[in-house]
């Protein structure tokens, strides 16, 4: 199973070296929870975590 890394700055996960929503390197294998935006314009979570991109996020990064 890949490894997923959260960002530090916008929480997504990724598994490469590089965020691919904001392109920060500052990574960290080091995160809880998770949620999965898909249509960021009608989810009620995406406006109240303020995210303005499908993806799987983060819920809390250390």
């Amino acid at each position: 199973m890949v490894k997923e890394y959260a960002c530090r700055q916008c929480k997504m996960l990724t598994t490469g070296k590089v965020c691919p929503n904001c392109h920060s390197t500052d990574l960290t294998a080091e995160w809880s929870g998770l949620v999965i935006i898909l249509d960021v314009e009608r989810s009620q979570v995406a406006k109240a975590l303020n995210i303005k991109t499908p993806g799987k996020y983060a819920l809390k990064v250390t």
